[in-house]
């Protein structure tokens, strides 16, 4: 169990460190030897999320599937009540590809919605193993195109939408910006991206960095576990195999539409995303970097149970609003 005054969390946010805590010993105490790896880390993510739940009573829910060849995906949008949002911001959440849900990302989806003004629509892609990379990202195009083909029969549809997401759904946010810029004809039709948030992003596997060895243990998020989430994505050729990788499709990069990239200061990814928001900078694209300082990786997602961290949030909401505002 990590302790809050612990070297390994004394320079975080005591209320992270607290989370960390409690997160072990819900582990502790879940004894399951019946379930897969996989299948206890989904039940804990849940748990997790129960856990540190704090609903807002001022954001509407509401419950959507998009249909699609042989599958349907489901999608929740969270809006202001009596309040008309000026963009729909299609949320990918966080786990690795593999665990997370709607569920898991209320919290989070809730203060995106209170504090951006937008609708929030969080998208609920095909997870790993049992559904390698692609399948993920084909599913976030395929709600960009159900967004621009639904226009003026839900309010949350609009032509234009911004895209976002936390760990491996910043990295799906990321690959399905590259892939929209690559106009592929079996894309057409998708809602056009107009500016992307990317909380803490994956985007190389092996990765040997300052970040990731210095807060390998007692964070979170681990290099091994990394290693696993990456090697659930499958062995893929041609252009997928750029998609898996975005932050190295220069062209693409330097296209980018308004981009805020936000990392935490105590986050094995920490140095990968900020090396890539600087090359795309280079590159010549609207992108912004904003490191949250006494954070860990999913801080974002855990709003609820720490002030700063939803301070952080409202941070990005308000840096990005100024990005996207400049760049119009």
């Amino acid at each position: 169990m990590v302790s809050p005054t612990s070297p390994s969390t004394a320079s975080i946010d005591p209320a992270l460190a607290r989370t960390l805590q409690r997160f072990a010993q819900l582990d502790a105490n879940t004894p399951a030897p019946q379930l897969s790896y996989v299948q206890r880390r989904r039940l804990l993510s849940e748990r997790q999320a129960q856990l540190v739940r704090t609903p807002l009573s001022s954001i509407r829910q509401n419950n959507y599937f998009v249909t699609a060849p042989g599958r349907e995906i489901s999608v929740r949008s969270y809006q202001k009540s009596s309040t008309e949002a000026p963009y729909t911001l299609v949320w990918l959440h966080g786990g690795g590809w593999m665990v997370g849900d709607l569920n898991t990302h209320d919290d989070l989806c809730e203060r995106l919605a209170q504090h951006s003004g937008h609708t929030v629509l969080s998208v609920h892609y095909r997870r790993t193993p049992e559904s390698p990379f692609p399948a993920a990202l084909d599913d976030v195009l395929q709600v960009l195109q159900w967004l621009r083909t639904m226009q003026g029969l839900l309010p949350l549809e609009h032509d234009k939408v911004l895209l976002g997401g936390d760990s491996a759904g910043a990295h799906l946010a990321l690959a399905a910006a590259v892939r929209q810029l690559q106009a592929l004809p079996g894309d057409a039709g998708a809602a056009r991206i107009a500016g992307l948030l990317l909380l803490y992003p994956p985007l190389l596997p092996d990765q040997d960095t300052e970040s990731m060895r210095s807060f390998g243990s007692g964070y979170g998020l681990t290099p091994a576990a990394m290693q696993l989430y990456w090697q659930s994505l499958g062995k893929v050729q041609g252009k997928a195999a750029a998609w898996m990788q975005p932050g190295r499709c220069d062209a693409e990069i330097a296209q980018l539409p308004p981009t805020l990239v936000v990392t935490a200061s105590h986050d094995i990814l920490r140095d990968e995303a900020e090396a890539f928001a600087l090359h795309a900078q280079a590159l010549g694209a609207p992108v912004q970097l904003q490191r949250a300082p006494a954070m860990v990786h999913g801080f974002a997602r855990l709003v609820a149970a720490s002030p700063a961290a939803r301070q952080q949030v409202e941070n990005a909401c308000t840096a990005w609003a100024e990005l996207l505002r400049t760049a119009a």
